[in-house]
């Protein structure tokens, strides 16, 4: 390990986290048969990590859902409390605004609901980001870090995929700014999608009314274009990490509205029609029982 890394450093620990994730992955994938030296054997090795990243959170996932279910059925209550506060053309009372942000999270702590909760795989996400763009940038000096070995590292730093380097960047132009491209294609196609399909599938359209619903419907635009604009400077290998987990998220995203979707919602509705047809033999059969 680098003389850097420190017990009590916490991103040191993460460090060595992700770059095992991307040891291991990577000896594995060496052992059916890529070359150990290649583009395609790391990128997949980073491919690997975003799997491993997402599955451990699938539990957190599925528990900011529930939270997310629960919001949602008190969101009738929201809406009429707000308006009960509403003053057109008037400021409010800032007693009148304590009072408010009161009753409110009182509606959510009855209910169990945290509007925060489906934010918080995201938000996990963040420090791997961070550990992942720390461990390529030591690639490419050719420096240890974390599990990363010195000559790992300089393998690593000079992997290419399509003859770009995994530790270059889109703005460092030529075969890089190609790959780079596609990649941020990929992370912004996917990211409107996803947005697009909880906006117009996974929620209330009731929510959607008004200003709040007018800046939700935004965020599927704006949110796209400020993830392609970030990409533009961070490591190939972060871009294959970024693009990953945005297929995953519309993977996912999919799976919900089809599975789990939120009550009152496009989704729950299709989902209700797909499942009236099995209890309808069912309710027949009993309906049908002749009368002693």
């Amino acid at each position: 390990m680098p003389e850097s890394w420190s017990l009590l450093n916490p991103l040191a620990w993460l460090e060595a986290a992700v770059s095992g994730v991307l040891v291991a992955a990577h000896s594995l994938l060496a052992a059916a048969g890529l070359d150990p030296a290649g583009g395609p054997a790391w990128t997949a090795a980073v491919v690997v990590l975003v799997v491993v990243v997402r599955v451990a959170l699938l539990p957190l996932v599925v528990r900011g859902l529930r939270a997310g279910h629960r919001a949602a059925a008190v969101a009738p209550q929201l809406r009429a409390l707000q308006a009960r506060y509403s003053r057109p053309g008037l400021t409010r009372d800032p007693g009148e605004l304590a009072q408010l942000r009161a009753e409110q999270a009182a509606l959510y702590r009855e209910a169990g609901a945290s509007p925060l909760a489906p934010l918080l795989p995201a938000l996990l996400q963040v420090p791997v980001m961070i550990a992942l763009a720390r461990v390529l940038d030591g690639a490419a000096r050719g420096h240890a870090v974390g599990l990363l070995t010195p000559a790992l590292a300089l393998q690593a730093g000079a992997a290419t995929v399509l003859g770009a380097p995994l530790s270059g960047s889109l703005l460092g132009g030529g075969a890089g700014a190609l790959l780079g491209g596609a990649l941020v294609l990929v992370v912004a196609a996917a990211t409107w999608a996803t947005t697009r399909l909880q906006l117009t599938r996974g929620t209330d359209p009731a929510v959607l009314e008004g200003p709040v619903g007018q800046a939700q419907r935004a965020t599927a635009w704006l949110l796209p274009l400020v993830m392609a604009a970030t990409s533009a400077a961070v490591p190939l290998g972060l871009l294959v990490y970024w693009a990953t987990s945005a297929v995953w998220s519309l993977g996912q995203q999919l799976a919900v509205l089809r599975w789990l979707p939120t009550p009152g919602s496009p989704a729950a509705a299709a989902r209700e029609q797909r499942l009236a047809p099995r209890k309808r033999p069912v309710e027949h059969a009993e309906g049908d029982r002749p009368a002693r």
